[in-house]
């Protein structure tokens, strides 16, 4: 295997350290409009949200205390969408239920449950850049095991490729991609944050026990893509900790960090109090960042030595993967099984798998072990440490993730003159992608951006 491509800073910021395409990219920019973005979700039983939903003719069908739903949702984040519905509706955040969460940046639809609300109550909502429909009722909440993945409709705009140069780069990147069996499962930008990088540090912080870092780092850490407003606010308050001049410099909106930062304006040295503002589920987010920027790291690594993705080794761990190329269970790769694991690999049916550290979750053994060990000493972190001691509720057990993710064409590539930019070529990719595989991976291997920011990542 040859030695991968280096990414650029931003990305190894997240610990997306190299490219495992060989190929040039074509260049581009992706969500030129929210449109350009598409992302629908598939459940296991084949559901598929649409993104033109149509209000049920007659009763809604089904029992149970759960509304079905499907959510439309156009510039806003899904727990900012599960918020504002809460709030219309006047029910507790944690009755609206869902199965994945979906960026800001694109047109998407999406499956929730409401619990206690009525059909008739969902009419007369008004909110912006959302619709909702009811589809049934049902007995339990959407959670995320009844996610099968999501389908992607993608627009890159900008190409300065010529027709036939552009089609060939995309069928050569893609080609070897299926020559290795799939796409690179890094963790995708969105976990992080594109313009501002900074969950896994806050997470990263909670991990080693320092609440005091984890908020000053939440409120002060300049992104390298946001706006001067907010700017000007976290540089004044890391040179200042001035926090009655960061609320007033600080622009509209920034709801989590105006929480903190009310809160130690009544208890100045209360950063436990402070962080406890912020909802559990996006504290939880923190430590998962973490995790996966610690797993996109040793996945860098791995592909950096040239040890295979798509082949077992001594120590590895593996997965079972059931027909949607989710796992099913976990199995330690060593000299008694190694061939019968391989001949799983390579016939779709098992996947190599990686670490995502935790209490729980035993490293790798063989060379892939080495690998972890070496990045968690860098780090600064043991396994145990993600025994959260200072705030035990975002503990986490850890687990593991496939190395590589499937990867489905739900149709041929498309190349055309790109209506927004004057003689410059677009492409379009119509694709699936099981649970928790992110569209910007593959988006980076066949664009391979200068700039991710600027190519709208």
């Amino acid at each position: 295997m040859a030695r991968p491509r280096e990414a650029p800073e931003i990305e190894r910021i997240m610990g997306l350290e190299v490219y495992i395409t060989p190929q040039p990219g074509v260049g581009g920019r992706i969500r030129a409009r929210l449109e350009d973005f598409i992302v629908r979700e598939v459940l296991l039983d084949g559901s598929c949200a649409d993104i033109s939903p149509r209000w049920p003719e007659g009763p809604i069908q089904g029992r149970g205390s759960f509304l079905l739903c499907v959510l439309v949702k156009k510039g806003l984040d899904t727990l900012k969408a599960a918020r504002l519905l809460a709030r219309e509706l006047r029910i507790p955040d944690g009755l609206v239920g869902f199965a994945g969460l979906k960026d800001a940046r694109g047109l998407t639809a999406q499956f929730l449950t409401l619990r206690g609300v009525k059909p008739e109550q969902l009419r007369p909502l008004d909110l912006e850049g959302i619709r909702i429909v009811p589809v049934r009722y049902q007995t339990s909440p959407l959670e995320p095991g009844q996610l099968a993945g999501n389908r992607f409709d993608v627009v890159v705009r900008g190409i300065s490729l010529g027709e036939q140069e552009l089609a060939g780069r995309t069928i050569a990147i893609l080609a070897h991609l299926a020559e290795l069996g799939g796409l690179p499962n890094f963790f995708g930008h969105q976990r992080f944050g594109t313009a501002r990088p900074v969950t896994h540090l806050v997470g990263r912080e909670l991990v080693r026990g320092d609440v005091r870092k984890a908020v000053e780092i939440f409120l002060a850490y300049l992104g390298p893509g946001e706006g001067p407003g907010a700017r000007e606010a976290r540089s004044y308050l890391a040179e200042t900790w001035d926090l009655k001049g960061f609320l007033r410099l600080l622009p509209r909106g920034f709801y989590y960090e105006r929480l903190m930062a009310e809160h130690l304006l009544r208890r100045p040295r209360d950063y436990h109090g402070a962080m406890r503002r912020l909802p559990l589920r996006l504290r939880r987010l923190f430590i998962q960042a973490y995790q996966a920027y610690l797993f996109n790291r040793f996945l860098s690594a791995r592909a950096r030595e040239g040890l295979p993705l798509s082949e077992p080794l001594p120590g590895d761990w593996v997965l079972l993967l059931d027909e949607h190329g989710l796992p099913t269970k976990a199995v330690r790769a060593g000299g008694g099984n190694l061939s019968e694991l391989r001949r799983l690999t390579k016939a779709g049916r098992a996947s190599v798998a990686i670490p995502l550290p935790g209490f729980r979750q035993e490293p790798s053994g063989g060379r892939q072990g080495e690998i972890e060990s070496a990045v968690m000493e860098e780090e600064g972190v043991a396994p145990e440490d993600f025994k959260v001691k200072v705030m035990p509720e975002v503990s986490s057990g850890g687990g593991l993730r496939p190395v590589l993710a499937r990867l489905s064409l739900l149709s041929k590539p498309e190349v055309f003159e790109d209506e927004l930019g004057p003689g410059l070529r677009a492409l379009r990719l119509c694709f699936q992608l099981p649970r928790g595989s992110y569209a910007t991976c593959l988006l980076r291997e066949i664009m391979k951006p200068e700039d991710p920011l600027r190519a709208g990542f």
